[in-house]
């Protein structure tokens, strides 16, 4: 986990990603219905949103602070059950958590209008994996 961990790092100081002035408040984390990964927990506490290219695609992560509510917005709970909502591309689609039963989890690709898992794209396994991806020239749907 060392070596993801800066890995993600580097990633995030090569693409600017604004670092907060104080960690993100333990009990927005706690208020999250699902156990977090430690590299995206780790992105959460110690970055701000962000809304950039990597790469060919556009990013646009959630903060924080507003996960919850964007979940709830979208109504992630009742019709994404096992899925964090944590941003968007910007053109209708969102990325995700997929929390599995085994487990383990994935990052997704899906639009906002399809519910069903056959809709949804791997476009990582882990935060990390997603960002590496992006870094080193993937496209969504490689």
């Amino acid at each position: 986990m060392l070596y993801v961990i800066e890995k993600l790092k580097y990633l995030l100081n090569k693409y600017e990603f604004e670092r907060r002035l104080k960690p993100l408040e333990q009990n927005i984390l706690n208020a999250l219905p699902f156990q977090l990964p430690e590299d995206y927990k780790y992105y959460l506490e110690n970055y701000g949103p962000f809304g950039e290219f990597i790469g060919e695609n556009f990013v646009r992560l959630w903060p924080g602070e507003e996960l919850a509510e964007a979940n709830d917005g979208y109504e992630f709970p009742e019709y994404r059950p096992g899925i964090l909502g944590i941003g968007t591309n910007g053109g209708g689609e969102f990325f995700g958590i997929q929390f599995k039963k085994d487990g383990t989890h994935r990052i997704i690709l899906s639009d906002f209008l399809n519910d069903e898992e056959k809709y949804f794209i791997e476009i990582g396994t882990s935060f990390s994996d997603m960002l590496i991806r992006l870094d080193n020239g993937k496209d969504w749907f490689e």
